[in-house]
């Protein structure tokens, strides 16, 4: 296997929300999975089932993590879901920076970096989503907003912490659609978002840190896209979010990045 572990992640958004729906579902997950499975599988529940699906998920291959955190670990912050409760039930995964987050709720690059910094600090592992807005074929202009994106995003943290964020191209104009990006878009921003890093960083901090793919995934498109150096894996979300696929998706991945060794 390659010595970055593959990343098959899965985020239900606000689909399964009552609590026998999403237990029933992450047992359904659970048992469709091969556990010998080298794949590192992660799956973010709605916030208001995690106490539950943590229940669920315990003892297993299949790990859990928060949609979203306050960017603050406790206080006067009314409404919020504190990292505390996350780590409490067993939580390791935090997505964030999400198009939905910085679009619909605000969440600007100076709160995700204050997120990313809040969940290396308390052990966590940041799954941070960074990507262009708009559809464009002028690689410049993607990689000036990756750019921005990951400066602002990972201010202020270590380069021996970097290969600790899991970093999700998530390009808005591909959330919730029926095409994800093209496989050679998807291979060509990976190298980006590496040569962004050992910019920023080190060349080291480029090699070690995991690239996922986030936007439309599917078993039968994650076999192209994945099918590069650059590319750890992918972010599951409505198109592919049934416990068969996912399972289907994670097996996928294992073949590929068996073969490629």
């Amino acid at each position: 296997m390659s010595i970055r572990k593959p990343v098959v992640a899965m985020s239900w958004a606000m689909r399964q929300n009552k609590k026998i729906d999403a237990v029933n579902f992450a047992s359904e997950i659970i048992k469709e999975l091969n556990n010998d499975t080298e794949i590192e599988k992660i799956i973010f529940p709605s916030i208001g089932t995690l106490p539950f699906v943590s229940e669920v998920t315990k003892d297993t291959t299949v790990l859990l993590g928060a949609q979203n955190i306050a960017p603050y670990k406790h206080g006067q912050y009314t409404g919020e879901y504190s990292i505390e409760s996350l780590i409490d039930i067993g939580g390791k995964y935090v997505e964030i920076g999400h198009w939905e987050r910085r679009e619909l709720f605000g969440d600007t690059d100076e709160i995700i970096n204050k997120k990313v910094r809040l969940s290396l600090e308390n052990g966590l592992i940041p799954i941070l989503c960074v990507g262009e807005k708009d559809k464009t074929d002028d690689y410049h202009e993607i990689e000036l907003q990756l750019r921005r994106q990951l400066y602002i995003d990972t201010l202020d943290i270590a380069a021996s912490e970097i290969n600790k964020i899991i970093i999700a191209y998530t390009p808005k104009w591909v959330v919730g659609k029926t095409l994800a990006a093209s496989a050679p878009q998807v291979h060509k921003v990976g190298e980006m978002i590496r040569k962004i890093i050992a910019d920023f960083f080190t060349d080291e901090a480029a090699q070690n840190v995991r690239i996922i793919y986030g936007g439309s995934v599917s078993p039968e498109n994650t076999r192209l896209l994945v099918k590069d150096e650059n590319i750890d894996g992918v972010l599951i979300g409505r198109f592919g979010s049934d416990p068969k696929r996912f399972a289907q998706v994670v097996q996928v991945i294992e073949e590929i990045k068996e073969n490629a060794d």
